[in-house]
């Protein structure tokens, strides 16, 4: 075994294991008595060395070169000896010869198949290194909530990577053409999505698109491909597509806290500037009507004059701003749910709506008068907007639950869709871009938990296709 070391047959400063011995003792021998064997059968006499060639290959495959450069050893050694005993009178050197062009050639065939084998192991490398890579992009699209993409112009079919449920929602088996790939864009923005595709494509250049996709459970997510020419393939696209809908939705919520920003110190300015006149006038006033000389009809103007100044003044301290909203004092729900109702009684009979109160329950609120007063206003101005000319009613029911005065708001017009509910107390979203600003709602809503209480969407009521439910404590 030391020799064999030596000659590089076995790997130097390794252990013999036992299927080591074990395939050199048998490429020692079996090629050697295989060929003596072919000399005794008479199938076997037209192809002496088929068994020991075999045998070589198997040899190689199984204990590698080393072995097979043992087996046609042996295998040569067999072939001197079968040539002497053939012919009696061949000279020894022949006979050498001989066995040596059989040695060579063994050895050659040992080659090739060490070769085949050594070209099977670096497939097998390269195939298993291409599913450990494959593994690590499916696992960082996961992570990453992305999906890997090419396009083949020439054939027009899309590929995609596993895996594309944690950003469109849905498998993309059936996404392979650009036609079916579009389908997952949402309809709105199909149309741009497709222009600009087509463009970066004429221009052979990168492209960088945001999209929205409706999801099979209803939900709506942004996503953003990013594709460019691929640069060792011709006629091909790559790219990838994420799931961007956290980095929308956070860009967003920046935007709204920054307007808001803006709008509390806006607000604050306006408020102190307003406050200061507001005051001179309601002094004015009040001096006014305490002339014995005034009469009747302008001290009526004036009282008119003062109510509305402080209404005003009211409106100016709940702008919204970073101050602390005042305590308030017991207050009669039904009294207030009735002077609202007052404020837009002409506007509803001028579009030939009814609007009413309903009290099932005298109640008393510890909120400030002038801020349920103003949560009012926003829901009622919402409802007068909605409801149908000729056929709308707006209700407002106050009653008392366990612990906490309630009023709600009912009224027939078309309801809220379902698009809009997961928006509806949003800073700044509105469906009414023409004239709509978007806080009316979310103020209200501001307004409700700074007086200790709530304002949801209620439950479908008979007739009434949307509710607002306003929770108060309770004086």
């Amino acid at each position: 075994m030391r020799m064999f070391s030596r000659l590089g047959l076995i790997p130097s400063g390794k252990a013999l294991s036992l299927r080591t011995i074990g395939g050199l003792t048998a490429a020692l021998f079996l090629p050697f008595l295989l060929t003596r064997v072919s000399l005794h059968v008479d199938v076997l006499k037209h192809v002496p060395f088929a068994l020991a060639l075999l045998f070589v290959g198997a040899i190689t495959l199984w204990q590698r070169f080393h072995a097979g450069i043992v087996a046609s050893l042996s295998m040569a050694l067999g072939a001197w000896r079968k040539f002497l005993e053939l012919d009696h009178g061949e000279h020894p050197v022949r006979a050498v010869i001989r066995a040596s062009v059989t040695f060579g050639i063994g050895c050659l065939f040992a080659a090739g198949w060490e070769w085949q084998r050594r070209n099977r192991d670096c497939l097998a490398f390269a195939l298993s290194e291409l599913g450990a890579r494959r593994e690590v992009l499916t696992e960082a699209q996961r992570a990453s909530k992305s999906v890997a993409w090419s396009y083949n112009l020439s054939t027009s079919r899309m590929t995609w990577e596993e895996d594309g449920l944690d950003v469109f929602g849905r498998s993309l088996f059936d996404a392979s053409t650009p036609q079916t790939s579009l389908e997952l864009v949402y309809e709105d923005d199909r149309d741009r999505v497709s222009r600009l595709y087509q463009e970066a494509l004429q221009k052979n250049a990168p492209f960088e698109i945001e999209f929205r996709c409706l999801w099979p459970n209803g939900e709506m997510h942004w996503l953003e491909a990013r594709g460019k020419p691929s640069a060792t393939r011709p006629h091909t696209w790559i790219g990838i597509t994420s799931n961007v809908d956290t980095r929308k939705r956070s860009e967003q919520a920046l935007i709204r806290s920054e307007k808001l920003a803006a709008i509390g110190r806006l607000s604050s300015t306006i408020a102190h500037e307003l406050n200061n006149p507001l005051a001179a006038l309601t002094n004015l006033i009040y001096l006014a009507l305490a002339d014995p000389k005034l009469s009747d009809e302008s001290r009526e103007y004036l009282a008119v004059a003062h109510t509305q100044i402080r209404r005003l003044s009211t409106v100016a301290r709940h702008l919204p701003t970073q101050r602390a909203f005042p305590q308030g004092g017991p207050a009669d729900l039904h009294e207030i749910a009735k002077e609202a109702v007052d404020l837009f009684a002409a506007r509803c009979a001028s579009k030939g709506c009814r609007i009413r109160t309903v009290e099932k329950s005298p109640v008393r609120t510890s909120a400030p008068k002038e801020d349920v007063m103003q949560i009012l206003i926003n829901l009622l101005n919402n409802s007068c907007d909605a409801v149908i000319e000729g056929i709308g009613e707006i209700v407002v029911e106050v009653s008392s639950q366990g612990e906490v005065a309630c009023i709600r708001i009912l009224d027939n017009g078309p309801g809220i869709p379902a698009e809009v509910l997961k928006h509806l107390f949003e800073p700044f979203f509105t469906t009414k871009t023409d004239i709509g600003t978007g806080v009316g709602l979310w103020m209200a809503r501001e307004l409700a938990v700074r007086c200790g209480g709530r304002l949801v969407l209620g439950d479908y009521a008979a007739s009434f296709a949307t509710v607002f439910h306003l929770e108060l404590p309770l004086s």
